[in-house]
C-alpha cells in the first residue's frame, strides 16, 4: 500500500484542479516533478498546448480522464497510462460524472511547480483571465517566465504577438512571474 502523502492541496477554481506535489525540482535534482491531481466532473487543465522541453506523464488512480492529442479524443481508466512527448500538442479534461484522480509527471521538472502556484493563486484571486490591462501585463510576464514550459496553443494572432512585447512593460510595473504568498514549498530559483 502507498504510504499517505501529507502536503498542502492548491486549487484552480476556474478549472476545477486540485494538486498536491510529491516530489519537486530541487527534490529531483531538477529530473522531475511529481504532483497528485483532481479533477472534477466538467474540469480541465485549460485550452490545448504543448510542453517545449518536458515529458508528461499521467497515471489513471480513479475515474476517467479524457485526452486529445494532435486532435484525436480517447479516454483512460484507473491504472492506465500515458506519455506524452516534448512538443505534442495536448488537452486533458473529465467528461465524467465523478472525479478523476490522477499522478502526473513531467520531466525534466523545470519550474512546473512555480508555474502552477503562480497560475492557481491568480485563478483564487480572479486575476486569471486576460481581461484588462493589469491581467494583460501579469499574463505577458507569466508567458515570458515560463516559454519553455508550457504554451497555448490556438491564440489569435494578437496575444501571441502582444503578450512577449508586453512582459518588459509588466515587470517594470511589478508584475512578477511568481509570489511568496503562493508557495506551497521549496521551490525552484525563479523568485518574486
Amino acid at each position: 500500500m502507498t504510504p499517505l502523502i501529507v502536503g498542502p492541496i492548491i486549487e484552480n477554481p476556474l478549472h476545477g484542479e486540485r494538486i498536491r506535489f510529491l516530489q519537486t525540482a530541487p527534490e529531483t535534482n531538477g529530473e522531475l516533478v511529481q504532483y497528485e491531481s483532481w479533477l472534477a466532473p466538467g474540469g480541465s487543465v485549460g485550452d490545448p498546448h504543448i510542453h517545449p522541453v518536458q515529458e508528461s506523464r499521467f497515471t489513471v488512480i480513479s475515474g476517467t480522464a479524457s485526452f486529445s492529442i494532435h486532435g484525436a479524443r480517447f479516454a483512460l481508466g484507473p491504472g492506465q497510462q500515458l506519455t506524452i512527448p516534448a512538443r505534442t500538442a495536448h488537452c486533458l479534461w473529465n467528461a465524467g460524472d465523478a472525479e478523476v484522480h490522477l499522478l502526473v509527471e513531467f520531466r525534466p521538472g523545470m519550474l512546473k511547480q512555480e508555474f502552477s502556484e503562480t497560475t492557481f493563486g491568480l485563478a483564487r484571486d480572479g486575476r486569471h483571465h486576460l481581461r484588462g490591462v493589469g491581467n494583460m501585463l501579469q499574463w505577458a510576464v507569466i508567458a515570458a517566465a515560463y516559454r519553455r514550459e508550457t504554451r497555448a496553443l490556438g491564440q489569435p494572432l494578437w496575444v501571441r504577438l502582444a503578450l512577449p512585447a508586453l512582459a518588459p512593460v509588466g515587470w517594470l510595473v511589478g508584475y512578477r512571474a511568481h509570489y511568496p504568498r503562493y508557495c506551497t514549498r521549496e521551490s525552484g530559483p525563479l523568485a518574486s
